[in-house]
């Protein structure tokens, strides 16, 4: 069994970046979550060459240790802040949020309205808290039995 939060923490910590410079394993049977760097990134860099091959080693020799899927598996992309622009601000800035996503540079220039209309708090907790239901929703679609 695995604390979901746990999970979330890991999840937040290194899932949600982009690029993915780190993939998130979890272990249910011992409630153990940690993370590998990923290949194709310069992440390894400044590790410990040895641990992290101890690290990697007990991952892929487990079949226990499951990967967590990315933001984008979960639902969790640019879709995210469009709902959250749906539901939570007025028309006008819906379309201007509607638009930066067409773009590049849409987060940073969510992120900036957010603030301008005092909602980044409220944007940080309706993210994580789907955050949290697209992980849950994940563990028990793949039977994983968890506490909250």
């Amino acid at each position: 069994m695995i604390d979901l939060e746990k999970v979330f923490c890991l999840f937040c910590d290194v899932g949600m970046s982009e690029p993915r410079l780190f993939i998130p394993f979890i272990n249910p049977v011992t409630n153990e979550a940690d993370f590998l760097p990923a290949e194709d990134s310069d992440a390894a860099d400044g590790y410990d060459a040895e641990e992290l091959d101890e690290l990697q080693a007990r991952i892929n020799n487990d079949p226990n240790w499951l990967k967590l899927p990315d933001r984008y598996e979960l639902g969790l992309g640019s879709r995210l802040p469009l709902q959250f622009a749906g539901e939570y601000l007025r028309p006008a800035d819906c379309d201007l949020v509607c638009n930066f996503f067409r773009h590049r540079g849409a987060y940073s220039k969510f992120r900036a309205l957010l603030d301008r209309l005092n909602m980044t708090d409220k944007w940080y907790q309706f993210q994580n808290d789907a955050i949290r239901n697209a992980l849950k929703e994940w563990l028990q679609d793949n039977d994983i039995e968890f506490t909250e």
